[in-house]
C-alpha cells in the first residue's frame, strides 16, 4: 500500500504536467463534457505544459552564459523581466517545499485553492463594483509561483502554511484589484468587462499621471501615426527587433574579450546577434506552449465559474483593452520601451546590484494598457507620461524584488508587470518586518 501511495504521491502528482492534466480532466468531467473533449483538453494540457517547459530551456540557453559572464566580471546580476520565462524556469525546478511537493505541485495548489476561494468572495462581497470573475489562468498561474517563491523567505512559510497564504493572497488579489480598473473605465469600456491582469493598480496610477501631465481632449485617436509602427503589435517582431539590441548591450558590459570566449570562431557581435534570436525563438515556442495549455485548462474553470456566478462580470486579459484606443496603446508602448532603457543605463552607469535589461512583457503589455489609461484621462500626453513613468517604476522594482525571489533568483529571469511592484514587493517588505520584530 506504501508503495501503491509513493507512486501516486511522488511519481504522478509530483510531476506537474501530470497533476495539471489531471486537474484539467477532473474540471472537464465535472462539467460533463464530451469524451472527445475530454480527452483533448487533458491532452493540450500536458503537452502544453512540457512546451513551455522547453521553451523556458531555450531561454536559458541563450540568456544563462551571457549573464553568468556579465555576473563574474561585473558582481553583478542581470535580470531580465518575463513571466512566462521565470514561469517555466520555476515550473521545471525540483526543488522541493517540505510536505507539499515540489514547485510546481505548490504552484497548483496554491493556484486551485485561491481560485475557488476567490469565486466565494466574489459570490459573498456585497460590492457591485467587485463582481468580477479573474478568467486569465497564466495570470493566475504567474501569480501563484511568485507566492511560492517569494513568500519562504519573507515571511518564513512552507509546506500547506505556504500554500494557504499564498492562496489567501491571490484571492484577495483577484477579487478587489479588478474593481479599480472597472470603474477607472466604466466610461469608455461599459460594465460588461474589466482588466484581469497584474495591471490594475498600474491603470490607477497611469490615470493619474496622465491627468496632471496631459489633456484628454487631446486624444490620440485623431493623431495620424506611420503605417509602420502597426508591426511592432505582433510580439515576435518585437522581440525579434529589441532581444538583439539586449543581447548586445548586455555584450558591451561584458566585453569583447570575454563574449569571444563563449562566441569560439564566430564574430562576437553575430553570435550576440543570434543569440538574441535564439532566445525570441524560444519565447516564440513558450507561447506557443502557453496558449495551448490556456486554450486547454481554461474551460475547466470558466464552465465551473460562470455556474456559480452567471451574473459576473468577466475580468480579462490585457489585449481586451487595447481597441478602445490602438493609438493611445502604440504611444504608451513607445514610451514604455524609453523608460526601460532609462533604468538599464542607469543600473550600468551607478553600478546597480541588479542590472534591469528591457522586458518584453513589461513595455509591450503593460506600456499599451498604460496606454489606453493614458489616453483616456490625459490625452496623447498623458499616453506618453503614463507608459514612460509606469516602465520606470516597472523595471526599477525588480533591483529590490529579484533578490527575494528564492530559487528564481540567479537564473536571470524575474516576473515582470506594474503590480509587482506596486502591490507585492512592499507587501513583501512588510511580510520581512513583520519576520523581523515578532520572530516568525
Amino acid at each position: 500500500m506504501k508503495d501503491v501511495f509513493d507512486f501516486i504521491l511522488f511519481q504522478l502528482l509530483d510531476k506537474a504536467p501530470i497533476f495539471l492534466g489531471l486537474v484539467a480532466l477532473i474540471g472537464l468531467l465535472l462539467q460533463r463534457k464530451k469524451t472527445a473533449d475530454v480527452v483533448d483538453g487533458t491532452i493540450k494540457t500536458v503537452i502544453g505544459l512540457i512546451t513551455i517547459t522547453l521553451g523556458s530551456g531555450a531561454l536559458m540557453a541563450s540568456l544563462g552564459p551571457i549573464l553568468q559572464k556579465l555576473n563574474s566580471v561585473s558582481g553583478v546580476d542581470g535580470v531580465v523581466p518575463a513571466n512566462e520565462a521565470a514561469f517555466g524556469q520555476a515550473m521545471s525546478i525540483t526543488q522541493a517545499i517540505d510536505t507539499v511537493g515540489n514547485i510546481a505541485n505548490s504552484v497548483s495548489l496554491v493556484f486551485i485553492i485561491g481560485f475557488g476561494l476567490h469565486l466565494l468572495l466574489v459570490r459573498i462581497v456585497p460590492f457591485e463594483s467587485c463582481k468580477n470573475v479573474y478568467l486569465t489562468v497564466h495570470i493566475q498561474l504567474f501569480l501563484s509561483t511568485f507566492m511560492v517563491v517569494s513568500l519562504p523567505g519573507a515571511l518564513h512559510v512552507r509546506g500547506w502554511a505556504l500554500v494557504l497564504v499564498g492562496a489567501a493572497l491571490c484571492a484577495v488579489y483577484w477579487t478587489f484589484s479588478p474593481a479599480i480598473t472597472r470603474r477607472l473605465a466604466r466610461s469608455f469600456v461599459g460594465d460588461d468587462l474589466t482588466l484581469g491582469h497584474h495591471q490594475q493598480v498600474g491603470a490607477a496610477l497611469a490615470a493619474g499621471v496622465a491627468t496632471v501631465a496631459g489633456n484628454k481632449e487631446q486624444d490620440a485617436e485623431e493623431m495620424k501615426l506611420p503605417p509602420s509602427l502597426g508591426m511592432f503589435r505582433d510580439t515576435t517582431i518585437s522581440l525579434a527587433v529589441l532581444m538583439p539590441l539586449v543581447f548586445l548591450g548586455v555584450g558591451l558590459a561584458v566585453g569583447r574579450d570575454e563574449i569571444s570566449k563563449l562566441s569560439g570562431s564566430t564574430n562576437w557581435i553575430v553570435w550576440l546577434v543570434l543569440q538574441g534570436a535564439t532566445f525570441t525563438a524560444g519565447v516564440v515556442v513558450l507561447l506557443f506552449g502557453v496558449r495551448m495549455f490556456i486554450g486547454s485548462i481554461v474551460p475547466a474553470f470558466k464552465g465551473i465559474a460562470d455556474r456559480i456566478l452567471p451574473q459576473a462580470v468577466p475580468a480579462l486579459d490585457a489585449p481586451a483593452f487595447y481597441p478602445y484606443s490602438p493609438t493611445g496603446a502604440m504611444l504608451g508602448f513607445l514610451a514604455s520601451i524609453a523608460g526601460a532603457l532609462v533604468v538599464m543605463v542607469a543600473t550600468i552607469v551607478f553600478h546597480a546590484s541588479v542590472i534591469v535589461f528591457p522586458s518584453p512583457i513589461i513595455m509591450f503589455f503593460d506600456g499599451c494598457t498604460m496606454g489606453v489609461f493614458g489616453n483616456k484621462f490625459g490625452g496623447y500626453r498623458g499616453a506618453l507620461a503614463a507608459g514612460f513613468i509606469t516602465s520606470i517604476v516597472s523595471h526599477a522594482g525588480i533591483i529590490l524584488l529579484y533578490p527575494m525571489m528564492g530559487p528564481l533568483h540567479g537564473t536571470g529571469l524575474m516576473f515582470s508587470n506594474i503590480d509587482f511592484t506596486l502591490v507585492w514587493l512592499p507587501v513583501l517588505y512588510l511580510f520581512k518586518l513583520a519576520t523581523a520584530i515578532f520572530g516568525f
